[in-house]
């Protein structure tokens, strides 16, 4: 098991729009049993969110997947801990 930090960066400081996102991505994460969300967060110009996962080509493919239909994944960074 590892940690593991999507980190997304926004064209715009904080928003609540922002906010709805980023629970739908870790809310989406846990339903369909990818990780165990255990953070969520946002900075000036970014949001992240921080789960447990057992590393996978096909658990990455479905959150990359996730973050596409959110319109994130060009924004988006992995960061394994």
């Amino acid at each position: 098991m590892k940690s593991l930090t999507i980190k997304i960066d926004l064209d715009e400081p904080y928003s609540s729009v922002n906010l709805k996102i980023r629970h739908t991505l870790a809310e989406t994460i846990e339903e369909r049993n990818i990780g165990e969300v255990w953070n969520q967060g946002m900075g000036e110009n970014y949001m992240d969110v921080s789960l447990d996962i057992v590393p996978s080509e096909e658990k990455e493919q479905e959150i990359k997947s996730i973050l596409q239909s959110l319109n994130l994944l060009e924004k988006a960074e992995f960061i394994y801990e």
